[in-house]
């Protein structure tokens, strides 16, 4: 009986997991900016920091700090309360 519950318990936590990696896909990835700071500055990443769109979360950072004076004011107020 204790191996059955060993086995169900065991069950729960195991397949959730592969669920979830199974729907990220492979490429899944974390970003290092909230969801609402990626939806704020999409356009100005597409924008201002055209073919960098793949690269790491420094190199995007970098390019828009580098544009900060022509981000759309959404962006730019997003990036601001990341500060605090």
């Amino acid at each position: 009986m204790m191996r059955l519950l060993l086995v169900m318990a065991l069950s729960l936590t195991v397949v959730p997991t592969i669920v979830s990696a199974a729907q990220d896909g492979p490429r899944a990835q974390s970003h290092l900016g909230t969801a609402q700071q990626q939806r704020a500055c999409r356009p100005d990443v597409l924008r201002h920091c055209r073919g960098m769109e793949d690269k790491d979360d420094y190199t995007l950072a970098n390019c828009l700090r580098a544009n900060v004076r022509r981000l759309t004011a959404p962006c730019r107020q997003a990036l601001e309360g990341a500060g605090d």
